[in-house]
């Protein structure tokens, strides 16, 4: 009922508009899905119907970053907010894809080049931290500083990026062979990538902080 509420403010509300446009999103997902696997998709419609299911899909990764963007807030008020949740879905998209259609039987090696996306989401990904990191000691209020939230910031990014980089690893190294990876070794580097991923949103959420106002506990 809640969610159902929400839509009354679609178009002004940033959190309205997060989910619309995600019940859009995997609705239409969910419906490409189900018409394939019955086999009742033809090729034409099929292809545009995917292309308007991804740019959903990107409206929707957009919608999520603009709930955050709260300018009472500044360690989230800024560009990497959105640049982070865009590279999260470069970062575990592509494995979890892979991941599936391992499941499903296909040979990955005609998807070898898939994984560079998220290679150089990553090398992205390092960059941004590193670029962040070098921020957070500009933001401060009259009580608190942005360093403090997070004092192992450094040590935790390290800690994601070495976790998704072993996750990648389990994928591509089997095709640098021209091997075909094991469904179990796919299923660890997803693993991987997703607590690397658990880690740079546990970052995310430590480093909230209200302008004015002090961080209780």
């Amino acid at each position: 009922m809640r969610a159902f509420n929400s839509f009354i403010r679609f178009g002004h509300s940033s959190l309205s508009n997060e989910i619309a446009s995600g019940a859009t999103f995997f609705a239409l997902g969910g419906l490409y899905w189900l018409i394939s696997v019955l086999n009742k998709m033809p090729a034409a419609l099929g292809k545009l119907w995917l292309v308007v299911v991804m740019i959903l899909a990107v409206l929707f990764i957009t919608a999520i970053s603009r709930v955050y963007q709260i300018d009472t807030v500044p360690t989230w008020y800024n560009g990497y907010t959105t640049v982070n949740f865009v590279l999260t879905a470069f970062i575990g998209g592509p494995i979890l894809a892979a991941l599936l259609m391992r499941i499903a039987g296909f040979n990955l090696n005609c998807i070898s080049a898939l994984p560079l996306l998220s290679v150089i989401a990553i090398i992205i990904s390092a960059i941004v931290a590193t670029s962040q990191g070098f921020e957070l000691g500009s933001i401060q209020t009259s009580v608190q500083k942005a360093v403090d939230l997070v004092p192992d910031y450094g040590f935790l990014m390290g800690i994601k990026l070495i976790a998704l980089t072993l996750g990648l690893a389990c994928w591509i190294a089997p095709l640098l062979r021209k091997n075909n990876p094991s469904v179990s070794l796919m299923v660890l580097g997803f693993i991987l990538v997703f607590v690397g991923e658990f880690i740079g949103r546990g970052v995310f959420y430590g480093l909230h902080m209200t302008v004015g106002m002090a961080v209780v506990g």
